[in-house]
């Protein structure tokens, strides 16, 4: 089974509440020749568990991801 191998393209922490700050990190993996997979772990915060699922990519970090799917994965978008 080859290796998925993730690289990050985001990180920020934000405040929820007085005494709690929240750590996101965004990743994404190359899993076939034309398929990613974009991950958002956030951490420090108590969540349900849902039937749906959602990534929010800073406008930056949209820049960052279509570099990188070029250079490292190599498509021609």
């Amino acid at each position: 089974m080859t290796e998925i191998r993730y690289y990050k393209i985001g990180e920020d922490r934000f405040k929820i509440s007085e005494d709690e700050v929240a750590r996101r990190e965004l990743r994404v993996a190359k899993v076939s020749d034309d398929v990613i997979q974009i991950q958002e772990e956030v951490h420090g915060i108590i969540a349900l568990v849902g039937a749906t699922s959602s990534v929010n990519i800073k406008k930056e970090e949209l820049k960052e991801l279509v570099k990188l799917v070029r250079e490292e994965f190599g498509w021609d978008i």
